[in-house]
């Protein structure tokens, strides 16, 4: 029995240590990338990790209609052993994005994906009266003009390579928020980026 004990304890620390830098290669590695395209958001960019599992980015001086940018990179746990449990739930690799704009939206959506983590996650705030259209992308909305901006938003996100998880925009702060799986780094980031902000620009038309 001790002997079995002794095996879990190295196999646990193991599983731990390879999850760990796996992770810290992949944020890494992404944290490059985007280095070509933040600047289309803001500068001055500070960093932090947050554990093994996600990275947390702000950006200054942000650029309209952003008046501040927040970025995440929100990774699975590989470095524990129900990783794979959590991925079966939908926990995928994931960039998060969440603005603050420098006035409030005139419409408020939701564009969840109900199989994703994050999906899952806001939809029980979802104001109970609006209304929905079900679907890959499920779309919660207030009124047919919020509807409108939705299926756009997402179809410039469609146009970008964006696998969307969940794209918000509420009245309230933080205006603008978009999930998506990690973009493809072989495309240029400064076109992604310059997609974000498209976004948050169609978000207050």
């Amino acid at each position: 029995m001790t002997e079995l004990v002794g095996v879990a304890a190295v196999a646990v620390v193991a599983w731990f240590a390879a999850g760990t830098i796996w992770n810290v290669h992949t944020g890494r590695a992404l944290m490059r990338w985007m280095q070509g395209g933040l600047p289309a958001l803001g500068s001055r960019t500070s960093v932090r990790w947050l554990g093994s599992t996600a990275v947390e980015m702000v950006l200054g001086d942000a650029k309209p209609p952003f008046a501040a940018v927040t970025l995440v990179i929100f990774l699975e746990p590989r470095d524990l052993p129900w990783w794979p449990i959590s991925r079966a739930r939908g926990r995928r690799d994931t960039l998060i994005i969440r603005g603050v704009l420098r006035r409030a939206p005139a419409l408020e959506l939701e564009a969840l994906d109900p199989a994703s983590w994050s999906g899952r996650d806001a939809l029980p705030r979802v104001p109970r009266e609006w209304l929905a259209r079900e679907g890959k992308i499920a779309a919660h909305y207030e009124s047919s003009p919020a509807l409108e901006r939705a299926d756009a938003l997402l179809a410039l996100a469609a146009r970008a390579g964006m696998q969307v998880a969940r794209l918000s925009v509420r009245r309230a702060a933080p205006h603008f928020q978009l999930h998506i799986l990690l973009p493809d780094c072989a495309r240029p980031a400064r076109e992604f980026f310059e997609a974000v902000h498209g976004l948050s620009e169609l978000a207050l038309k």
